[in-house]
């Protein structure tokens, strides 16, 4: 636990709140408020009376009366959820057994990726981050030179090297 976390913990107790206590005697409460009075799921209403509490937490020298700020809280909460949801829009029902467009040759480029990244973990720190900027990230050389503070000469021999060093440590041959 951190000490700004004891700290917090502290100063609830001496307020005279114990946040275990509170957190037993009020939690079925607030999920089966959101779940009774907003029809939210219950999984959604337990992640909501999470996000109350540590609003308590972090508010509780504010609070006077624990109950009611809850309550209001949990109504709150469950207010915003319903309105965030109300921006949502199904799919229609004939797209939903459609595969993704981008998955369709997955099977093909899947052996590639996965070996790609083996190969990647084979690697030193430094190298990766070379080989990084320049395959995925499309760097050139001298934005990778600027990048790892170097001239765009090394930077050429390095990523050079690391494409060396990973077809070397993941086929276990040296072709040199």
């Amino acid at each position: 636990m951190t000490v700004a976390a004891e700290n917090r913990i502290s100063a609830l107790l001496a307020l005279g709140l114990d946040f275990d206590a509170l957190y037993d005697e009020h939690f079925h409460l607030l999920v089966g408020i959101a779940i009774d009075r907003f029809h939210i799921e219950e999984g959604e209403a337990k992640t909501l009376a999470h996000e109350v509490f540590l609003a308590l937490f972090l508010k509780a020298e504010k609070v006077r009366d624990v109950r009611s700020w809850l309550v209001g809280a949990i109504f709150n909460a469950s207010k915003q959820y319903l309105r965030r949801r109300s921006h949502d829009v199904a799919l229609p029902p004939e797209i939903l057994n459609e595969p993704d467009p981008k998955l369709i040759h997955i099977s093909d480029v899947l052996p590639d990726q996965i070996a790609a990244r083996e190969a990647f973990a084979c690697l030193s720190a430094r190298c990766q981050l070379a080989l990084r900027l320049r395959y995925l990230e499309g760097y050139s050389i001298p934005e990778i030179a600027v990048e790892l503070r170097t001239t765009p000469r090394y930077a050429q021999n390095l990523v050079t090297r690391c494409l060396r060093q990973a077809h070397v440590r993941y086929t276990g041959k040296d072709e040199s």
